[in-house]
Parts: C-alpha cells; structure tokens; sequence
C-alpha cells in the first residue's frame, strides 16, 4: 500500500484557519525564518490574511482548568480491543453487567498486545449506547431480549461484514498494521457522526439532541428487527410459532417506520439502518399489499448510498430541486492533505465507511436490476480508486503468500482470517465485473463490448481459483482446529463468491447466449460443487451462541447462562443468499439427473442436502417460506410411480429417466453415432428399414470399439429396430437423430412421425449436412417444434466436430444440454448461432469439392491426382474425392442439388459428374467402388 498510510506526526503549530481546513500549516516556519512572532503561513498570505491561533490558546485554558472532559473534544476514536476470532463483536456494552462477557466459543484465545485503532489518535470516543427496546417505546422486548439481539448482531453480521472492513480486506487499509483487523460497522457509524457534529459544533452548528436521539433510536429498533429472526434458535422463553411470528412481523412494521423518519437525516447511523433494514428479511405472513404499502429494501439502499454521497460532499454549493432551494454554505474544510492527526484518522474511518456503502452498491447491482450509484458501470470503473487498489492488493498479498509454507501446520485463526478477508475484497470485485457484464447484455451494448465484459468476468474467476483458491482449500483441511467464527466467514465468503458464478450462468441462460456457456462450462460445475458442499459444511458444522443470565436473575438460584449450538448455515446473516443457492442448485442438480449423469440414491440425496438447508434457516423469512413451499411442490411422491422431477425448462420426465438415444437409419452415419453415444454405457437404439444395415452396424460398430483402444469400457448396448417397433424405440430416448438420405422430402416425413410417437421431452435432432431447421420445418406442422434442432456431425471419432444450430424457437435450454452431452461422449461440439446452410465447416467443404468435381469434370486433371496435390499441400489424410468416397456419392449429389436449388448460381457441371458414376451403381466405400475401388462393400 501506500507509503502515506502511516502514521501521522502531530502538528501543534498550524493557524486557525490551516486547523479548520485540514491542510499542512507552515506559520512555524515561517515565523522562524522572518523572525517574527507574527508572520503568517504561506495559505493565509496568499489569501491576504492574518494567521490566528485561537484553538492553542483555548486548549492551554482548557488545560489548566478543572474541566478536563472538555478537552480536544474533536478528536475520538473507537476503542482498541483485543484481537481475536471474535473481535468484531467485542464492542463496548452499555450495561456494566455485560463487561467481561465472552460471547464466543474462542473468546481470550490467540490473544495478542493491544492493536491500534483504524483512527490512529490516542484518544477514546464514548461508546454507542445501545440502550434497549422496552415497553417504554415498542412494548415488544425485555431489556435483557433487547440486549441479547444486539449480541446476536454482533456474533451474526459484524462477524462476517466486520471482516471485509478490517485491514486485510478492505483496499483503502490493506496492509495498514495499525488498522483493526475486524471493524464494527456500528461503533465506527457512531465514532464519524460524533466527528462531525464537533465539527459542526465548532462551526456554530450544533445539531439537535432531538436529531440525535431519532438517529440513534432507529438504528436501534432496525437492528432489533434484523436480529429478531435468531430468537427463536437462542431465547430462553419457549414461545409459540405464532407468537415468534407476530414479535418479528411488529418489530419490522417498526422499523420499516423508522426507515421514513431518517431518510431525510442524513447521517452515517442512518446510513447503516437503512442499509441493515434492507438485509432486514420480510416476515413470513406480511401480505403482498402491506409489503408493496411502504418503502422497499432496495428504495432503502438507494437513499442510503445518496446518503454517504451527501456526507462525503463537505463543500455545501446553491442546490436546488423542484421543491427547494438550499443556498451555498461555508465550506466545512476538505481533506487536501493528511498531515494532521486530526484528519488521518477521519480520513481512514470515512473509506471504510465508504467501502461499506460500496458493498451494498455492488451487491444491489447484481442481484437486483439496477445500476450502481457509487461506481461507474460498463464505461469507466477500470479506472476508478476502489477497484484499482483492490487489484493492486492482490498482487501483493498474492507477492506475500508465496513465502507462506504450505501446508497445515501453519494454519492459524489468524492465517485463515486474512486469507478469507483477502478473498472477500477480491469477491467483491467479481461480483462488480458480473454485474457489468449483466448491464452491457441488459442494455444491449455492442458485442465487442460484452466480449470484453465476459472475459473480464472470466480473468477474474480464473484469477481467484489461482491466487485465493488453493489457501481456501488449505483452510477447509485445517477448519476443525479453527474457531466458529473463522468457520463462518469462509462458510459465507465460499458461498457468496460462487453463487456470483451461477448467477452469471443465469444471466447467460436467459438472454440466449448459449454461445458463451462452452467457454465456462468447467467454471459452472467447479462452483455447482462448491457451493453444494459449502452448504454441506454449514450443516455440519456448528456455532455455539452463550447467553449470559438475565440481569434480574442474577443472584437466584439456577440462574446461569445458557448455550445454544446451531449449525452454521442457521446463524448466517446472508439467509436470502442461500436460498438463491439452494434454487439455482436444484435447476442443476435436475438438469443432470434428468441427462441420466447420477443414480436415484445420490439425486435423492443432494436433494435432502437442499431441504434441510431450507429447514434451518429463519423460518420467520417470507422468502424463504416461498422456497420451502417451491421446493416441496417440485418433489412429489406417488404410490405406484417413482418420484417426478423437473427437467430444464420445467419439462416432466416420468417413471424413470430417459438415458438411451434412439438413431433413425443404419447407414454410415447411424453406426457411426451410435459408437459414440453409447461410449458412455448408454443404450443406443438403432432403426433402419433393412435388416442387411441393420447387421452390417453391429460388425462395424464392434470393430469400432475394438479399434477404440478403450480397455474395460463399458459399453452401452445397440438395440435394433425395424419402423415397426420404432415407439418402442423411443420409450427411453431422451434424444433422437435422423440419419436418413439427404432428400428432403424424406427427412420430413421422418421428423413428423418422430414428433406424433416421441415424448413430449425428447429432443428430436436432424443430421443433415444442409439443410437448417427453418427448411426442414417449412411446410410442416408439428406438435412440438421447440424441442427440434440441428446436430450435424461428420465422421467420428476420426473427425470429433459436430454441428448444433437450433432455429427461432427452439427451446434455449436444449443447445446447452446438447453442447454438454455431446462433449460428455467424444463430440468436440460447435454452437452454430445463426441458421447457416451447410452450417460452418461444410459452407468452406461445398466450395473445395464443387471445385475439385468441376475441374475434373473439365479434365483438368484426374481424381487421384487432384487428391495427390490436395494432400501434398495442405497436409491433410484425406483429398476431396476419398472424402466424398467415403460420404457417400448419392449423398454428395443430393447435398450439391440443395444448393443449386437453394441459390441458383450453381454450375451443374459437378452434379452431372456425379450422376454417371451413381448411374453405375458406384456410391463410395459403402458399395465398393466410387472415385476409387474398394473392393467388395
């Protein structure tokens, strides 16, 4: 970081005027070298003024007076604490009878000396005072409830939130040893709105007690209600479901109140209640209009963000708006210079505050479809301080862990914390680049500009998996010997920073650029993985929350405190991010079972993982009451039927999955993809008229697994079919090409009785080496064109690539299943984008063969001897005529005719020379004799 980042001399020596300002004085010198007592500074002389040092005169009164409390009122900071895993919550308390209290499980473990404050100055501001909710304002809490949820803030969200503030997290600090590693969000709101009402104070601007009192009683009640989901899992009363439900619904409708009294009092406490209130889950039993009758969780962070704007702004020009005009004011002073101790501490404490709002900024940016109010959005945040320093950390924490020695031993609470909080700033910055890329699909920028988006989204996943991942990795071997909250924020950090993953694949899905999904398909199953096991992790590990005894019991007999151990995911503050999690999980996990990729057992099983994650969150949630009722209404149980699942686009698949392909003619293409589809142990049913095909596949498709060199590979088995049992056929077919001759006429009588005999989830593909979907489809009604496409391949496994190109309306979901299965079972597939005839590769193969037919057709040179000059340039195993030998010659002419019907400016020389060899029954390799003799076929 930077060298400025130290810390600070003390200048006792600057003028009124330089103090106000808070900018380096030089009077001192300059009295020094005029020799005078009264020269001034070099500021005030440019500004024709006399240099005043009224403020040393008062402090010396103020120090001879009796009144000590009075003293350097202006400077405070947040008292030290001892750091430890829980250091975060270890704010001051307001009752003496909370001092002492060690709410963690490692409270006094790894202790250290005293740190220094994020405010390097030596004196101490009062703490807040939260004082309790009581009957004498809502009537809801005891004082020993109301204390108890303000613990429960503190062990839940600053635990977390406090680290991404603290020094190895937060960019304005990294690196900065005087800094707090955990920074209480709440003491350091307080700690600047103490600034600056000395500051105003000072100025003959002191605010209102009444102002005061309403700023800090809403950042009471909105912290009551954020933790009032936790009651039920840590309070010592045994109350009712309905009774917890009717406390957490009362307490919201208060705060929610509250949110509309602050809105327009602009502070940093009221900043935090806005923001807190939006983290606030809506109660389950709020009906839809009380919840659309008031100010929502995204209208409070945007006023919030406004918020910090105003308070960061300190030069007060004329404003006004429609409704009001506010006159310029005196300029309050801004920070030019950090040279004062006055001012390097502030500075401090306002980017940390400034990085929370960013926070919330970014978060709401992604999540939510709007764009960023701090930040720049697609054009200029590259350049923008934050985001620059957070890359610059991590060059140099990533400079700083390569002399770290690897392994477990090493790994302490405190190695595991700043890995975790290193990573939490460099998840923010993905969330931001996601976010990005999600404004330049939704605005509809060019696409060189969300090109450039993707890949930056893409350089920062890959850049994580390699600076931050394999620590996160070490951590998680050694999280057993680690403390509960070290336990909860890589918990939170591993399920936040890949839940941003399956959002971008979400975005992806549903603006149709299926296109980008192959690049990234490692990367969406790498975070499908984790996330599943991070929840997993939040099940099984716990979190043990110590309730002291009541004040008014104290002193009774069996009055002592009280334990409560929940697993981890029950106490995250993050509660909507899991549910988002557990959803996007279930559209995959039905994704794969439904492409048969995983036994009944373990679909079951990561299913129950999904539901019992439901189960221990806050139950009083709206939301999460949605998904537990979503989630129960996607699984039904019937006596005589295994259960039903989704599959993709809410597609129902019945009785047991479909696994098997079903390939409609036997020919050479037919025994080709039938090798490959069932490479995986699949079942392939195979269909052709002829019986003669028929055997002569199951030969070549032997003959092409032995050649394979697949040892101890299961195979799945070839069924054959003749037209008779072709429903029979397609029963567990969950896709089916069409492999017939290359007329077509004939491939649409065969799509339309596939389409009337398959089920309505089979994926009906045609292999045409020309023909779009659009043509095909021309001219023909089916029941259910959505599931139709394009699946061209050419020659496998010698020639891997094949072709998949969909048409207007074809289902989305089905080209990323395609590209998935297909890569799965040998294919290197390639997504056609737009209807293309010939698609990619065979629009380049018309033009060679069309000419080699041509000049040979001219006698400009022979077959053999325009392949020997073709392979002897261009390298390839292959010339123009073998190829086509071994397409097929009828194949070729058909192929070759469909284009001159199609564009009309195509020679008819090439089909003409086509036409004498099949009128001698030479067909290519499959009849013996083309181009070149074979022998017998």
């Amino acid at each position: 970081m930077p060298g400025g980042l130290v810390t600070r001399r003390t200048q006792f020596s600057s003028c009124d005027e330089c103090r106000r300002s808070r900018v380096a004085c030089d009077a001192a010198q300059s009295r020094n070298a005029a020799g005078e007592a009264s020269a001034s500074c070099t500021r005030c002389r440019n500004r024709h003024k006399s240099c005043t040092f009224k403020w040393i005169q008062d402090a010396k009164a103020g120090g001879s007076s009796s009144s000590g409390g009075a003293k350097r009122k202006g400077r405070r900071r947040i008292a030290s604490h001892p750091s430890s895993d829980t250091s975060s919550t270890q704010g001051s308390r307001a009752s003496a009878g909370n001092e002492g209290f060690a709410l963690g499980s490692e409270r006094g473990d790894h202790q250290e000396s005293l740190r220094t404050s994020v405010l390097p100055t030596p004196f101490v501001a009062p703490s807040p005072t939260y004082s309790t909710i009581t009957a004498q304002n809502t009537g809801l809490l005891s004082d020993a409830d109301s204390k108890w949820l303000e613990t429960l803030y503190r062990e839940g969200f600053e635990a977390v939130f406090g680290s991404w503030m603290g020094r190895y997290s937060c960019p304005f600090l990294f690196g900065h040893n005087l800094a707090d590693k955990y920074v209480s969000i709440s003491d350091l709101c307080c700690h600047l709105d103490g600034c600056m009402a000395d500051t105003a104070a000072n100025n003959g601007q002191s605010p209102g007690s009444e102002r005061r009192c309403l700023i800090e009683q809403s950042l009471k009640s909105t912290i009551a209600s954020f933790s009032a989901r936790w009651l039920p899992i840590s309070s010592r009363t045994a109350l009712s479901d309905n009774d917890y439900r009717a406390l957490v619904q009362a307490l919201w409708r208060h705060a929610r109140r509250d949110m509309l009294r602050i809105i327009n009092r602009p502070s940093y406490r009221s900043m935090l209640s806005l923001l807190l209130f939006a983290l606030t889950p809506i109660p389950d039993g709020i009906s839809e209009e009380e919840e659309a009758d008031g100010i929502s969780g995204q209208a409070c962070v945007h006023t919030a963000l406004q918020q910090i704007q105003t308070l960061r702004a300190r030069q007060k020009n004329l404003q006004f708006s429609g409704s009001k005009v506010s006159p310029s004011l005196k300029s309050q002073g801004i920070v030019t210079t950090p040279e004062s101790i006055e001012t390097s501490g502030f500075i401090n404490a306002e980017s940390t505050a400034y990085w929370a709002a960013l926070t919330f900024d970014t978060s709401a940016s992604l999540t939510l479809n709007c764009r960023p109010l701090l930040s720049s959005g697609l054009f200029g945040f590259e350049s923008e301080l934050p985001w620059r320093l957070v890359r610059t950390c991590a060059k140099m924490f990533d400079e700083s862990a390569q002399h770290w020695s690897r392994g477990s031993s090493d790994m302490t609470d405190e190695r595991a914390n700043q890995i975790i909080a290193a990573g939490a700033s460099w998840k923010l910055l993905g969330w931001k680049l996601t976010a990005i890329f999600k404004e330049a699909l939704r605005d509809g920028h060019d696409e060189s500009e969300v090109r450039k988006a993707y890949l930056a989204v893409v350089d920062s996943i890959k850049q994580f998996g390699t600076v931050y991942r394999p620590l996160l990795d070490e951590c998680h071997k050694r999280m057993q010997f680690l403390g509960q909250q070290t336990k909860l924020r890589w918990f939170s950090l591993m399920l936040h920073y890949h839940l941003s993953i399956l959002m971008l694949v979400d975005v992806i899905e549903v603006t149709d650029r299926h296109d980008l999904l192959a690049d990234i398909a490692d990367i969406s199953t790498d975070a499908e993985n984790t996330i599943m096991n991070t929840l997993a992790f939040g099940l099984h590990n716990t979190f043990t929350l110590r309730r002291p005894p009541d004040p008014d019991t104290l002193g009774q007999e069996g009055a002592r405190e009280a334990n409560f151990t929940v697993p981890i995911v029950s106490i995250d503050p993050y509660p909507h991010h899991a549910v988002a999690g557990v959803q996007l999980l279930r559209k995959a996990i039905d994704r794969d079972f439904g492409a048969g990729k995983m036994t009944d057992e373990t679909y079951q099983c990561l299913l129950s993982t999904l539901e019992r994650t439901l189960k221990h969150l806050p139950q009083s949630s709206k939301s999460v009451q949605a998904a537990i009722a979503k989630f129960s209404s996607g699984v039904q149980d019937e006596a005589d039927v295994q259960r039903l699942f989704t599959f993709i686009a809410n597609m129902v698949l019945s009785v047991t999955p479909k696994t098997s392909v079903a390939l409609i003619g036997a020919g050479t293409q037919g025994r080709r993809l039938a090798f490959m589809w069932s490479s995986r142990g699949n079942d392939v049913h195979l269909v052709d008229g002829q019986e003669s095909q028929l055997e002569a596949s199951l030969e070549a498709i032997d003959g092409f697994r032995k050649d394979s060199g697949k040892k101890d590979g299961q195979w799945g088995r070839i069924i054959t079919h003749s037209p008779k049992t072709l429903r029979e056929a397609l029963k567990t077919a969950w896709l089916v090409v069409e492999c017939v001759p290359e007329q077509l006429a004939l491939k649409q009588k065969v799509i339309m009785e596939l389409d009337s005999l398959a089920g309505d989830d089979t994926i009906i593909a045609s292999n045409s080496s020309s023909y779009s979907c659009s043509e095909i489809l021309e001219g023909i009604t089916l029941k259910n064109e959505h599931r139709f496409l394009s699946a061209h391949s050419y020659w496998p496994p010698e020639t891997p690539e094949i072709e998949i190109m969909g048409h207007e309306t074809t289902n989305p979901s089905y080209i990323p299943l395609m590209m998935e299965q297909c890569k799965a079972h040998g294919f290197s597939p390639f997504h056609v984008k737009t209807p293309s005839m010939g698609y990619i590769y065979n629009r380049i193969w018309a033009a060679i063969k069309r000419e080699a037919l041509l000049a040979a057709s001219e006698g400009v040179a022979t077959p053999e001897e325009i392949d020997a000059m073709f392979k002897g340039v261009l390298k390839t195993p292959k010339g123009p005529f073998e190829q086509m030998d071994v397409v097929g010659l009828d194949v070729v002419l058909d192929i070759e005719q469909h284009y001159a019907d199609a564009r009309g400016d195509i020679p008819s020389a090439p089909r003409e020379y086509l036409q004498k060899f099949l009128q001698n029954g030479h067909l290519g390799v499959k009849s013996g004799r083309g181009f070149y003799d074979y022998g017998s076929p």
